[in-house]
């Protein structure tokens, strides 16, 4: 095998990790909103939506609610009262409403009395919501709807209870993110490759193995080829041959148990060059790694079930797309619209729950 020309990860030139995501134009996001609800016909005239409070360009969920009509609409902080983080997620979030001219039907709480959730309709999974766990489904009507906000491989494990929302009759939606008015899957190979900038990795003439099982995949392999890079695409770590990679992508589902485990970073580090791993989605034993000696970036773990860089780095437009996807997504099952392939959502059931569609 003729060895790469490329250097070691050990002499990429990293950029510093914190990544300060754009300040917020409320005017442009508000036109953005307006344009992405025109484009989906977004209506949820009469209902009960639960959105999740936060900062950034999500906090203008709750406003996308409330301009499409919605009766009432709660922003969910799950913070407790007295944290000082409940202002600024409340401030975020009614601001957007204030200037959109609808924040008298945003509420704004870090919690909701049992007996009102049987009011509401439609449910948007989010950290501030969730997890959509059996105790709160129990509180929902039989009428309600979960929104996912994204699709099930974006999940981390235990986020919604599936079977206890099968067994309520309660319907769970995911937007389709290959939907022409959603179309995030190139916005997630761009934000990869954003993440091996920051890495120093100069793609134009990297070899790069990416390992991956979701439908980033091809996504990720026209782009990077594309820039120049060298590029094989592997679907499990098991499969990843003992090439002389420079880079090795990791772009995998959330899992209880990373899919980069011990014995597939011990065959990484037989690698004379010691590869960078680059941790774009999904999980890499850090511990395992560390006692190989090999390098990982971000430096920072992500959370799981996050990606390595956040999508407020591409803009509002992204955001926006996918926020309104899923709440149509949502009022789409709501009013019993079917659901064909390429339809804005999918219905997801405990048995389709890890597969993409249904």
């Amino acid at each position: 095998m003729v060895p790469s020309l490329m250097p070691s990860s050990r002499h990429f030139p990293a950029k510093p990790f914190a990544r300060d995501v754009p300040e917020i134009d409320r005017a442009e996001v508000l036109a953005i909103v307006r344009k992405q609800m025109a484009l989906l016909d977004l209506d949820l005239s009469g209902l009960t939506v639960v959105v999740g409070a936060t900062t950034g360009y999500q906090a203008a969920t709750a406003t996308v609610a409330a301009l499409a009509n919605a009766s009432r609409v709660v922003a969910l902080t799950r913070i407790p009262s007295r944290h000082p983080s409940l202002a600024a997620t409340a401030d975020a979030t009614l601001a957007f409403a204030k200037h959109a001219k609808v924040s008298e039907r945003v509420e704004v709480t870090n919690r909701i009395d049992s007996r009102r959730w049987q009011d509401v309709d439609l449910v948007a999974n989010c950290l501030q919501v969730g997890p959509i766990s059996r105790s709160l489904i129990e509180l929902l009507p039989s009428r309600a709807v979960v929104s996912l906000m994204a699709e099930p491989w974006e999940l981390r494990p235990g986020a919604v209870d599936f079977d206890a929302c099968d067994e309520a009759g309660i319907k769970v939606v995911a937007p389709n993110l290959s939907h022409p008015a959603i179309d995030l899957l190139p916005e997630f190979a761009r934000l990869c490759c954003i993440l091996l900038d920051d890495a120093g990795v100069d793609q134009r003439a990297a070899r790069l193995a990416i390992v991956c099982d979701t439908p980033c995949a091809p996504f990720l392999e026209h782009t990077l080829r594309e820039r120049g890079a060298r590029v094989s695409l592997f679907s499990h770590p098991a499969l990843l041959t003992d090439d002389a990679w420079d880079v090795i992508v990791v772009a995998m589902r959330p899992s209880e148990k990373p899919p980069m485990d011990i014995n597939s970073l011990g065959r990484v580090a037989r690698n004379s060059l010691q590869p960078l791993l680059v941790q774009f989605s999904g999980g890499i034993d850090r511990s395992a790694a560390s006692y190989f000696g090999l390098s990982i970036w971000p430096p920072k773990r992500p959370t799981r079930g996050q990606l390595g860089l956040p999508l407020d780095l591409l803009g509002a437009a992204p955001v926006i797309r996918r926020l309104t996807g899923g709440l149509k997504a949502g009022e789409a099952v709501y009013r019993g619209a079917q659901m064909g392939k390429d339809s804005v959502g999918f219905v997801v059931t405990a048995g389709s729950a890890t597969v993409e569609r249904h």
